[in-house]
This record gives structure tokens, C-alpha cells and sequence, in this order.
């Protein structure tokens, strides 16, 4: 490893307008109610971020527009430590946008708004930057082109770790078997797990089994849990309350943060412990990443996050 370790990211940066509704709107309905901010968001972004808190070089390799609110989004990038020098702006079209709607219990509904330039193309990526990092994270919505992110990351001796959202995949899908056998390092989340296996635990047994070394499993107000090729579970809860108020980008701060902490020296079980207290703190704020710069800045208080560690059954 560098003496610095090096996380590159390479995926999104968005824009998110949030409004506070009275409740989620479904369909042939309307919510009305108020425009509660403007932030940087996007998976990528919001996980660069996070590992960024942890002290390991972080590069972000997005596509982003023109406009005011990029301008800003790209400068808190680089004052949260995140280098986007070898990002791309295409100053033609907008930065692609999300709006969310939020209600009183924090939980939320998100639309995205692709403007054509979310993900560079892979022949705009600049491969040489992929060389030398520990770990390359590409943003899995596409799985043909993660796998070829993961391909350029693998051919230039970086480990690869990817975040699967439960839209973005399907299990007999042959790309989807592909990204598993070039991906280190797994997350996903509850709604992700019920799509592999009837058990979370199954669920990362299988992706183990396609390939991944260790997988990261996050359960929301249940905390999250690891599983890896030895069977050893991980458990990391609240044990407290927490009042949320944005759920939005708390599994990309989970993410961000457990993959900072290991490249940072920590033990998984350290790493989770760290992940899980920052993916709290995110969710007391409104953006995908304003805990990181606001009065919300820091980690839950140790003593509230309890660890387990357990066997898994063959």
C-alpha cells in the first residue's frame, strides 16, 4: 500500500433540491409543501466524502455541468478533502439533478433527472489515475459499465468495492455475476439483501460465493453487519435514539466511511463500528453530506454504537 492510502471513486455528483412535504406523494397524487434546500449530492460524491473524514487521499472521477450550484458543490468537495482534479465539466448541459421529498419521520422519495452526463464515459476516464490506488469505487447503476471500471481498476492492481442498489440489478443477470467476480468489497442494503435471499446473512453468503471477499450489510435503524469469507459476523447497533430527519445518503456515508476507515489501518470490526456512527450523524441533517461541514459535524458518541461478533453457520 501508498504510504497514503488512496481511495478513487468514479460515478456521480448531482444536484438535490429537498422539499419538505406533508406526505409522500404516489400516484395520480401531489404533495405540496416547502423547498427546504439546494445541495451536492450523488452517491459517489456523498462517499468520497465520507472516506475523505477518515485521512486517505481520495480522488472523485465524475461529469458535471454548468451553473452556480455545481460551482458550489465542487468547491465543498475540495474543502471536505475529495481531489476532483481529473473530473470532467461539461459546460453544455446541466448537472444531473435529484428531488426529494421528505416527510416528518425523515424518510424520503427521490426522483432523479438524468441530464446526460451523470458517469463520464469509460473512454473519458483517465486510467492512469486508477493506478496506485487500494481501492477503486465505481458507482454500480450500470452494471456493464461498473464492470468496466472494474476491469481498468483491476488491470491496474487496485482492489474494487461497489454499493448495490436494489434498482440497479437483477440476480441471474450475466453482468451482474461479472461485477461480483472483479468486486473485493460488497454493500447493500436491506431492500438489496431481500433480492439475493430470504436472510440477510444468505444474501451475503451468495455474493461471497460470486466472488466478493467481504460484504457489508446496512439495516437502516438496525445498524449494519459484515460478513467475510471466514464466516465472521460483525454486528454494529444504536443502542439510543436518534431523531432523523434525512435519510438520504446514509448508506453512502456508511459506505464512505467503513472503506476510509480500512484503508486507514482499522479492523473491520473497527471500520463498521466507524461507519455505522457516521451514517447516524448523516441522517440528522438535511443533504447527503452536510453533516460533514455543518454544526452535525462528527461521530456518534462511541459509547452508543454496541459491536458483536459471531460465526456463521456452514
Amino acid at each position: 500500500m501508498s504510504a497514503v492510502p488512496r481511495l478513487v471513486v468514479v460515478g456521480d455528483a448531482s444536484i438535490d433540491y429537498f422539499v419538505q412535504v406533508p406526505h409522500i406523494a404516489g400516484n395520480d397524487n401531489k404533495a405540496i409543501g416547502s423547498l427546504t434546500g439546494v445541495y451536492g449530492g450523488g452517491m459517489s460524491a456523498n462517499l468520497a466524502a465520507a472516506a475523505a473524514q477518515h485521512g486517505i487521499a481520495v480522488d472523485l472521477i465524475t461529469k458535471t455541468g454548468a451553473g452556480p450550484d455545481t460551482d458550489a458543490a465542487l468547491a465543498e468537495l475540495r474543502q471536505l478533502g475529495v481531489s476532483i482534479e481529473h473530473s470532467l465539466r461539461d459546460l453544455e448541459h446541466p448537472t444531473w439533478m435529484c428531488f426529494v421529498q421528505l416527510d416528518a419521520s425523515g424518510e424520503k422519495a427521490l426522483t432523479g433527472a438524468d441530464t446526460g452526463i451523470k458517469v463520464p464515459a469509460i473512454e473519458e476516464i483517465d486510467a492512469s489515475v486508477l493506478a496506485g490506488a487500494d481501492l477503486v469505487a465505481p458507482l454500480a447503476d450500470d452494471l456493464e459499465w461498473a464492470s468496466a471500471v472494474a476491469e481498468l481498476a483491476r488491470e491496474r492492481g487496485a482492489r474494487v468495492a461497489v454499493d448495490l442498489e436494489p434498482d440497479a440489478f437483477e440476480p441471474d443477470q450475466p453482468e451482474f455475476a461479472r461485477l461480483l467476480g472483479l468486486s473485493d468489497i460488497v454493500f447493500l442494503n436491506a431492500a438489496s439483501a431481500t433480492k439475493l435471499a430470504a436472510e440477510p446473512r444468505d444474501a451475503a453468503r451468495r455474493l461471497i460465493q460470486l466472488g466478493a471477499e467481504l460484504v457489508v450489510i446496512s439495516e437502516g435503524a438496525h445498524g449494519a453487519s459484515t460478513l467475510d469469507r471466514d464466516g465472521v459476523v460483525h454486528r454494529a447497533r444504536l443502542c439510543g435514539e436518534v431523531t432523523a430527519v434525512d435519510t438520504t445518503g446514509a448508506g453512502d456515508a456508511l459506505a464512505g466511511a467503513f472503506l476510509g476507515a480500512l484503508l486507514a489501518g482499522a479492523e473491520v470490526r473497527e471500520s463498521l463500528r466507524r461507519a455505522v456512527a457516521q451514517a447516524t450523524r448523516c441522517v440528522t441533517a438535511v443533504g447527503g453530506r452536510t453533516y460533514l461541514s455543518g454544526s452535525q459535524r462528527g461521530e456518534w458518541p462511541d459509547e452508543l454504537i454496541t459491536i458483536t461478533t459471531e460465526r456463521y453457520p456452514s
